[in-house]
């Protein structure tokens, strides 16, 4: 198990958000991680054969990515993310177009599964979201990427290469 998540409060699983290739210094911890849908829009095409029946056909046509959401406590760390959040706003696309990578942990803190994010933009931060009388335990803050694309990397990485 690595150092890196030490300072980390919950025992249970958790993602680690980081720019891709700087795996040693991530950006932040999540407890949560939704969204990433992967579809594919189908084209139909018609075949007719020798007796005149039409037959409808299918075959893979553009594919999608939805937007990745990332859930932690509203704290200091949340702050970068929210700046990069506000230039996207600004227009300022270029510092903010990153590859991510996310990282999940499992309770015993070895890593299982990352997540790379091609050309993700901040689409979208949290507003308000506590009540104490839910028995909340923290104020949420939620992050939105939209990937351009996005690859899933089981470990031990060397046994799945991204293609």
């Amino acid at each position: 198990m690595s150092d890196e998540n030490e300072d980390y409060p919950n025992s249970a699983a958790y993602y680690a958000l980081y720019e891709m290739g700087k795996t040693d210094d991530p950006l932040a911890y999540f407890d949560s991680l939704t969204g990433g849908d992967q579809t594919i829009s189908l084209v139909t095409y018609n075949v007719i054969d020798g007796a005149g029946n039409v037959t409808t056909k299918y075959m893979p046509g553009q594919t999608s990515f939805q937007a990745v959401v990332l859930l932690r406590a509203m704290d200091s760390p949340s702050k970068e993310m929210k700046d990069r959040f506000v230039e996207a706003v600004m227009g300022k696309l270029k510092p903010v177009r990153k590859n991510y990578s996310v990282r999940w942990f499992d309770g015993e803190g070895e890593s299982l599964v990352w997540w790379h994010l091609y050309n993700a933009i901040p689409t979208g931060i949290s507003g308000f979201s506590f009540n104490a009388k839910s028995e909340a335990y923290y104020t949420d803050f939620e992050l939105t990427l939209q990937p351009e694309s996005i690859v899933i990397q089981f470990e031990p990485i060397a046994d799945d290469p991204i293609p």
